[in-house]
């Protein structure tokens, strides 16, 4: 994770969430709740969510965790945090494709299952920036899905 700089880190995150809110927006136009701007500013949300969002939540993590004492700065916390959404790139890529190909509703099929796949990349950084603490990785990795997922419930809520 040192070897790759957190601003290109960030980028996998970032791309990973607009992909993500972007097929939610897709399928809410296409059930009639919002019309193409929406969906815009929804995959904007997206971005803002996957890049600024994922590095507050690993600089939280990091601090919580007392990761500066095990000699992880906070750069390799974003770096690993955003890095451990590459799968969670994968699903959206894919989700994006099955939408618009086939016409598909594919934000909880492709999108959530994506995000619940990064929580064990999650769990394992915390895990190492923890000084291989079990329980308070599994507890904070939680915490952090569940942010994520309820912080895309309320921001589809509000473009919606």
């Amino acid at each position: 994770m040192s070897r790759v700089p957190w601003p290109f880190s960030i980028l996998v995150s970032g791309l990973s969430f607009a992909l993500f809110f972007l097929q939610t927006g897709l399928d809410m136009l296409r059930s009639g709740q919002i019309e193409m701007v929406s969906v815009v500013f929804i995959t904007l949300l997206g971005l803002l969510y996957g890049t600024a969002g994922i590095a507050l939540l690993a600089v939280l993590v990091w601090a919580l965790s007392q990761a500066g004492e095990r000699g992880y700065n906070i750069g390799w916390a974003i770096s690993a945090f955003a890095l451990g959404y590459s799968a969670t790139l994968v699903y959206a890529l894919t989700g994006i494709l099955f939408s618009v190909a086939l016409g598909w509703k594919t934000a909880v099929a492709f999108g959530v299952t994506g995000v619940l796949w990064a929580l064990r990349p999650t769990l394992f950084t915390i895990k190492q920036m923890s000084g291989d603490r079990t329980a308070f990785s599994v507890a904070m990795s939680t915490l952090c899905g569940a942010i994520l997922l309820l912080g895309w419930s309320l921001l589809g809520r509000l473009a919606g």
